[in-house]
Parts: C-alpha cells; structure tokens; sequence
C-alpha cells in the first residue's frame, strides 16, 4: 500500500513537469518572467517598507511653528491615510490644506509599521482676534489616558475623546492655558527643549509594549526594563503654549546668538567638541561598550552619552559647544527631531550656545540637510548657519568672537564646513571639500579681516602680516590626517591614540594649503571614532575629537568614549587642548598647548 502511495505521488508531480513541458517556448517564457518580476516587486516592497520611514524628502514638509504668532488651536483630529507604504498618494505628505486652516504634523504615529495605513495628527488654527471677536472656544488641554475621563474631573469640563487614548478639553481663550503649536515625538526619552513647549508624560494608545504603559519621566539604567527597547516607538505629544514664554526666554534670531560670544574678562574662551553622538529616537542601543557591560546589566546608549557629556558640561562651563558631525545616527533613528531635542537640551539649560556640522550619518533619516537646519534656526542658542546657497552642502559659516580688550574687535574666527558624504564621483570613499568652500573660505577671511586682531599685535610689535587666532571644524578629516610621516620618513609630532585607519577623502582638494595662507592653526573633525590624536602636519595642528557616543561603533581593542576641550586665550595668543574619559570625567589627559602665538 505504502508503495502505491509513493508511486502514486511520484506520477502527480511527472503529469505537471510533463504539462509544463508540453507548453510553448513562448508560454515558458511568460511564465518564467511573471515569476521572475513578481519576485523583484515583493523584493522591491519589502525594501520599500524597511527604508520608507527613513527616507528624507522634501515634499515631506518639516513641521516648524506652522502657525502666526497670535494663531490658537481651535480643533484637533487623527486623519488616517491609505496607499502603498505612504508613498500614494502625496496628499498623505500634504503638511496643510490649502482650502482650510489644518495643519499636519508630518510623522506618522505607527511610524510606518503598518503596510497600507498611515496616521497623522492634524490641528486646526484661528487668528487669537477672530477668536475673541466671535466668542469661539479653543483647545486649552489635552491628556491621554487609558479609559475615560474620570467623572470628578469632568463635572466643570466639556472632555472630547478623538482617539488613541486623547481627550481635549475646549473652552474659552485664555492666554496661559489655550494651545498654540503641537509635534509629535518618540521613545520613553522624549523632550522638547524649545520655550513654551512640554512632552505629555503618556504615550498614545499606540504600539504599545505587551508589558504595560510606560510614562515619559526621569529614567535611569536602573529603573529601565530589562528590555527597553520595547519602548523606543512610544508615541508623545508635545504641546506649545507660546504665550507662557518669558521676554527672556524668547528664542531669538540665530545672528544675535552670534554676536553674544566674546572673550572673558581673563581672555578665555572655551569650546567643547562634541563629536559622533549617534543620537536616535529611543534609549539607542550600545555599540562596543567599554569597558565592556557584564551580562545582566542594562546598557542604554542615549542616556550613557547624555549623563557624560552633561557631567563635563559641568565641569568646564564651556562657553561654546562645537558639534562636528554625526549628532543623530539617520539610518537608526526613527524621527530626527526625537533624537537632537535630547541632545541639544543640555546645552539649552545651560544656555550656551551651539554649533552644529552635518556628518555622513545626519541626513540618511527623515529629515534633509536643509530641512535639519531649517529646525536649528528655530532652536534657543543655536549659533548654526545653513549657509550661501551657492557653495556646496549646507552648514558653511563662520564665527568670530570679540576681544576681551577692545570690544570692536575680534580675537578668534572659526570656519565650519560641510564636509558632505559619500563621494558622488568615479572615486570612490568619501566626498570631499569642493573649489567653492575654499572660495568661501577666503572670502570670510577677507570679509573679516579688517574686525579681527592678528596674533600678538595687543602685547608685541607685530606686523600687518600677522593672522588672527584661527580654527576650523568640519566631520570628515583632510586627507593629509593620514600623513604621519614627512617626505624624508620622520615621524610628525603626534599626542593622542592613531587605533583605526584615517578615512580621508581619496581626492585631495587642498583645503590644507588654504586654511594655512588664511592662518588656520587648528583644525578638528569627528568620523573616525577610536582617533583622538593632534598631528602637528607643517606648524598646523589636525586633531580629532574622538567618538563620544555609545550608540556609535568603537572597538579596536577597547575604546572608552571620550570628549575633547579647547581653550583660546588672547590675551597670551594660545589655543590650548586636552581631553576627558567618560570612565575618568573628572581627570584630564593629553594637555597641551597647540598654538603658541608669541613663539611665531
């Protein structure tokens, strides 16, 4: 019987191999290529899904504060979308209504987890004087809860329900309670540094880990749950009451930030680099921790990174803090914003100001470089610039900071450049600074040239001749960083650790020899994160910040993350350099003095 079953199955699969082969070359062929294209389409889809969150596009609008500044929310809704994976149709991307008032906030709360469904939050907005004129209620609290609204807290309130766990309350204006701005953020770290805006502690009812709501709070890696990625999707509203905004707090215009950096009384200006965070939404995972976590204990990226840095922020009172590149890890995080609202609150607190340079990683999520600093021009203390239009990238300015002796004068220029990503030529590696940036470059020297006080001229004789204290800071190193022997096989001086290969651009576009006739003394990048040296390449010194996030590769034998600090004095014309240990905060290492103008 066994036997005839066998033979029996045997003679099904010989009948349908022998009617494939009785059909025509041409039906085999139609065949085939159905089989062959339906495969590449669900291959095409899959990738579809997997990337569509994270790709940047123009046309989906950033949300800045969409409305006028006497606009009030008046109406808020959850809209829904279909198509394919978001990308049909575009009205899905629509950011407005031409024909209304609503405005979308462009993120999807699933985060595009769903196949053929999107939702976004939309919020309707009225002028404040139609509003008073026609007696119309407006949006004055939102709060999201699990059930209904508790009875005793709805005796004197008209309570809304409009999904996923949110009920808003309407009544009438009032400037201190009525809401005029929402956004929407991710993951159990959620913050909203910016003045008048708070993250409501509840997550929507969205996505949802299986053990139970978690509450945008304090955390530490003690009280986190074993696995606390569950909670990086967590979807929070953020809510803007600009009206509570202090005269003091307002967020002025990035040039006023500008013209507020100077020297101190003692001549001192202090910058700390804070190089490859790798910021995502969410706790972040950790990439080769050391020393290494022991099994069992929880390693939370973000807020590692954050508790070092926020405890050198308190040690050394910089007075500016450098960013060189790489401060949101694109391709990881799931909403840009989330992740550099974490980053840059530190530094909001403390009200020092910040300058941001885009690395290859910033833009490979849902935000442009252009649309990146599109929000830093809406950020308190942000001292960033998206630059000329016309020179390549975006993130090309420079700085000057006043003299601590003669307030009309400038004692320090510095050069931030876009140093772009992957080479887009026939050579290959990363891409590297263009003819137009050192064009830029000269001119923002000669523009401020005649501001700027050449080293040494406050205490010596100097001549005409002499170059003002200078630094430059960009993410991908100059490729003469990988010259650390001279053409005659002598070693150049070098202080700090050389552990992994220097990922210069191939092409050399010799920015090195301009920043060298304008009077660059030192230059600083990020990139290759186990570097932290400071070569001495022909009197100019190229240093590395060294990786301080632990969401961002280390290794190569152990490498403990770390931050590097600068010190400009122009009253003794130095810039002076060392370094701190996220295990040793309190200790500094490789100090030395890179630039010494009284010893030109």
């Amino acid at each position: 019987m066994l036997y005839q079953v066998v033979g029996g199955v045997k003679d099904i699969k010989e009948m349908r191999f022998t009617r494939f082969r009785r059909l025509s070359k041409q039906a085999k062929r139609i065949i085939i290529y159905i089989s062959v294209g339906l495969a590449c389409l669900l291959v095409v889809l899959l990738r579809i899904r997997s990337n569509r969150k994270h790709a940047a596009s123009e046309d989906y609008a950033l949300l800045l504060d969409q409305g006028h500044e006497n606009d009030v929310i008046i109406d808020m809704r959850f809209s829904s979308c279909y198509g394919l994976f978001g990308h049909f149709p575009r009205r899905c991307k629509a950011i407005t209504e031409p024909e209304s008032s609503w405005i979308r906030v462009p993120k999807d709360i699933f985060l595009g987890k769903r196949w053929f469904r999107q939702v976004f939050l939309d919020y309707r907005v009225e002028n404040k004087d139609r509003i008073l004129s026609l007696g119309s209620s407006t949006v004055n609290e939102i709060r999201v809860v699990l059930g209904n609204v508790n009875e005793e807290d709805n005796k004197d309130e008209n309570w809304d329900k409009i999904g996923y766990g949110v009920f808003v309350e309407r009544g009438r204006y009032d400037p201190e309670k009525s809401i005029t701005g929402l956004n929407v953020l991710f993951g159990a770290m959620a913050t909203d540094p910016r003045p008048g805006w708070t993250v409501l502690k509840k997550p929507l009812k969205v996505n949802l880990p299986e053990k139970g709501e978690a509450k945008n709070s304090e955390v530490s890696e003690e009280n986190a749950p074993i696995d606390h990625h569950i909670y990086d999707d967590e979807c929070y509203i953020s809510v803007q009451r600009r009206n509570t905004v202090s005269k003091e707090d307002v967020v002025k215009s990035t040039s006023s930030y500008q013209t507020e950096l100077s020297f101190d009384e003692h001549g001192k200006f202090k910058i700390l680099q804070v190089a490859d965070a790798h910021f995502v939404a969410g706790y972040g995972r950790c990439r080769d921790p050391w020393p290494e976590v022991p099994d069992g204990e929880t390693c939370l990226a973000d807020l590692r990174t954050l508790k070092f840095i926020i405890s050198v922020l308190d040690i050394e009172k910089p007075d500016l803090v450098v960013m060189t590149g790489d401060q949101v890890f694109g391709s990881e995080s799931k909403d840009f914003e989330t992740a550099l609202f974490k980053l840059v609150k530190p530094f909001i607190d403390r009200k020092i100001p910040y300058a941001i340079l885009m690395g290859n990683h910033d833009s490979e999520g849902n935000l442009s470089r252009k649309q990146i600093y599109q929000l830093l021009q809406t950020l308190p203390y942000s001292v960033s610039e998206a630059g000329l239009g016309y020179v390549s990238g975006y993130g090309n300015y420079a700085l000057t900071v006043t003299s601590s002796e003669q307030s009309n004068k400038n004692s320090l220029i510095m050069y931030f450049l876009d140093s772009h990503s992957y080479s887009k030529s026939k050579i290959p590696g990363y891409d590297f600074l263009k003819q137009d940036q050192k064009v830029f470059v000269k001119n923002s020297y000669i523009k401020h040239a005649e501001g700027l006080i050449p080293v040494g001229k406050i205490t010596t004789d100097r001549t005409s001749e002499g170059k003002p204290l200078s630094m430059a800071f960009f993410h991908i190193p100059l490729p003469e960083y990988r010259e650390l022997k001279t053409p005659e096989n002598a070693d150049r001086p070098l202080t700090g650790s050389y552990k992994e290969g220097c990922t210069a651009p191939m092409h050399n576009s010799h920015m090195y020899d301009l920043f060298k006739r304008v009077g660059v003394s030192v230059v600083s990048v990020g990139h290759d994160h186990c570097n932290d040296y400071c070569l001495n390449y022909d009197g100019m010194n190229l240093c590395y910040g060294g990786g301080v996030g632990e969401g961002g590769y280390a290794g190569y034998g152990g490498t403990t993350r770390r931050l590097r600090i600068f010190e400009v004095d122009d009253k003794k014309n130095t810039i002076r350099t060392w370094k701190r240990l996220q295990t040793k905060p309190d200790e500094i290492f490789d100090d030395e003095v890179l630039f010494n103008g009284e010893e030109k």
